[in-house]
């Protein structure tokens, strides 16, 4: 069997190099600030809604607890809420539009070179998956059975036909 390889000492640590930093507390604080609103506004519609339920369920010939006013009243008091919240959402939108916008630039070397790490690793995996698949052709051509050493090589050009997949992806990203 294959021992495993261990990564040689010049290898780029990406687990460290492509780090997203931590938010701002602006955004934290933002996203509090919408959660207020929307919080406000969704107990503003209930209200909205259990006066219009009660006007509605009023029994007849007994005097009224509520009136359509007092339903509108407080219908009126729900565009005040809807445009807080709006204006949360929209700072908290710009906000975090920021931030990323703040890490593009810091991530974009690292990125580049991720990119071209794995870009080198599939290659190397092809070329080593050619080798494998060629002494497979190789052993079978000599009448070779392999497999009773190691099953490996008989996979290798199946494992190209994957690897292909993969570099299709990777090629159009």
């Amino acid at each position: 069997m294959l021992a495993r390889v261990s990564k040689p000492s010049s290898a780029v640590d990406f687990a460290q190099l492509l780090v997203v930093p931590q938010p701002p507390a602006s955004i934290a604080a933002a996203e509090e600030a919408l959660r207020k609103a929307t919080s406000a506004r969704e107990e503003g519609q209930q209200r909205h809604i259990e006066a219009g339920r009660r006007l509605a369920n009023q029994p007849l010939g007994q005097p009224p607890q509520i009136s359509q006013r007092d339903v509108d009243e407080i219908g009126a008091t729900l565009q005040p809420l809807f445009d807080a919240e709006a204006k949360a959402k929209a700072y908290r939108d710009e906000q975090v539009q920021a931030f990323e916008q703040s890490i593009g630039p810091s991530l974009a070397e690292p990125l580049k070179q991720f990119r071209q790490a794995v870009g080198q690793a599939l290659n190397d995996l092809e070329e080593l998956l050619a080798q494998g698949a060629a002494f497979s052709a190789g052993a079978r051509a000599a009448r070779f059975d392999l497999s009773r050493i190691d099953k490996l090589p008989a996979t290798c050009e199946h494992m190209r036909e994957r690897l292909h997949l993969a570099r299709s992806v990777f090629d159009r990203i």
